[in-house]
């Protein structure tokens, strides 16, 4: 790690992006600076997210903190004021913190922690959203109608109509780069973390009609292996979601399908060339080697498996397996792969260690840090846990067990033998060993999530 000076921080993320979205992960997908970024950072096979929906999501992310334990475990659940932010707490470390994009912080009246904003939570321009105010003024500044620049021909979403130099997710990238070059011209010696958040590729998927669709061939894109018929071995609400996520097979025709896909695809590719763009601002300023870099999602799509597309409330791969890599702030680092189970909450402990910042006992302390700095502790996971609201999750060993609340029914997948999880084996007694192992696990996770839990018993209480 370079000893001269407290490494800046960039922390760049996307909105309901797929583990798949690649090039170097899935040769349908075209994103060469993604890729080549990649190359020198530490890449994690195995990440995770904690739940399948924004808000709770990323308040996982902000607070470093399950969304159970941040009082966040919903859609409809924002941040309570009195949580802390990691990024309050890297300006109190000394960092001045700023942040353009997407954040959902969803009316929580939490400090944010930033020293400058320009948040932006829209995915399309809307007349009626005062959190795309920003967008729609630029629109109308260009001269255009804001309820006429794309299509609705799609499954949620549709052909953008104008020049794509005027999408939301290149008019981010382009506030992006320029807030980052005058940070880079200034002669501020503080350090600095920046969050550059796109809000694509969610839906609507409005990419079709641009250059970035035009780079992929329809009869390219694969269909998945699952289909609507595999979840007649899963709980019941999985069909009964169609307003939360579209069953493409039953109300679309296949083209419809790749043609959502393609788009979903091309807004990868045109977020690729942005994100390419502030990776060579930061070299012709001598600022990449020394800059860590990270990136990752807030939760995945379906984007065609089992039959449908955007997502609901489960605990499937399609949703819960994401993108995190990290760009170590070190000269000719040589990039790696690990297999070892993360999850993106710990993107608060990374930045507070790189920060040099003290960790609190309530959040998760599994910093990345460790893969390239030997002065840290490598911990490693032993398993993964997530949550969606009354769902609970745990994988180990390549085991998925998913408990129901107050329900005799659940999901169990061997992902060593179905890593499409297509075959539930929660009735199959061959697993109840690992069933009641997960059980064990589950129960010292929510133990954790018990206001005060790190309390002692009693002054001079010998451990147990």
């Amino acid at each position: 790690m370079n000893k001269k000076k407290t490494p800046n921080i960039i922390f760049i993320m996307t909105d309901q992006q797929r583990f798949d979205t690649f090039g170097c992960v899935n040769s349908e997908v075209i994103t060469p600076n993604f890729d080549n970024l990649i190359k020198d950072s530490i890449f994690f096979n195995n990440a995770y997210c904690s739940n399948p929906s924004c808000i709770p999501s990323r308040a996982g992310i902000m607070t470093g903190k399950y969304p159970s334990e941040c009082g966040a475990p919903s859609f409809i659940t924002p941040l309570p004021e009195n949580e802390t932010t990691f990024m309050t707490r890297l300006q109190d470390a000394g960092y001045h913190t700023a942040v353009i994009g997407k954040q959902h912080f969803a009316g929580s009246k939490i400090k944010k922690g930033f020293d400058y904003e320009n948040i932006i939570d829209c995915h399309f321009a809307n007349p009626g959203n005062e959190e795309a105010e920003g967008y729609n003024n630029y629109l109308i500044e260009q001269g255009f109608d804001i309820k006429d620049v794309m299509t609705r021909d799609l499954i949620s979403g549709g052909s953008w109509k104008i020049n794509e130099k005027y999408h939301l997710d290149n008019y981010i990238g382009e506030l992006g780069k320029e807030w980052l070059g005058n940070k880079l011209d200034s002669s501020d010696d503080k350090p600095w973390f920046f969050t550059l958040s796109f809000p694509g590729p969610h839906h609507p998927y409005d990419c079709e009609g641009t250059k970035y669709a035009d780079l992929y061939n329809l009869d390219d894109l694969s269909v998945p292996e699952t289909t609507y018929e595999d979840l007649d071995q899963k709980p019941g609400h999985f069909k009964e979601m169609d307003a939360y996520a579209h069953i493409y097979t039953k109300d679309f025709t296949k083209e419809q399908y790749l043609r959502t896909k393609r788009s979903y695809y091309a807004n990868m590719s045109l977020i690729d060339e942005k994100v390419g763009e502030v990776i060579q601002l930061l070299k012709d300023n001598d600022a990449y080697e020394d800059t860590l870099i990270i990136f990752s999602t807030d939760h995945g799509d379906f984007m065609g498996d089992f039959g449908m597309v955007e997502k609901l409330q489960c605990l499937t791969d399609s949703l819960m397996h994401i993108p995190l890599f990290v760009k170590p702030p070190i000269q000719g680092f040589t990039g790696i792969k690990v297999d070892d189970p993360v999850t993106n909450i710990d993107i608060a402990s990374t930045c507070l260690t790189t920060a040099k910042a003290d960790i609190p006992i309530e959040l998760s302390n599994y910093p990345y840090n460790s893969y390239w700095d030997d002065a840290i502790n490598n911990k490693a996971r032993d398993y993964v846990y997530m949550e969606a609201r009354d769902l609970r999750g745990i994988i180990k060993d390549g085991i998925k067990t998913v408990f129901y609340v107050d329900r005799e029914y659940g999901e169990l997948y061997d992902m060593n033998k179905d890593p499409l999880e297509k075959d539930n084996q929660w009735e199959n007694k061959d697993y109840d060993s690992k069933k009641l192992e997960a059980y064990q696990l589950l129960i010292n996770q929510m133990y954790r999530a018990t206001p005060e839990w790190n309390t002692p018993w009693n002054h001079g209480t010998p451990t147990i």
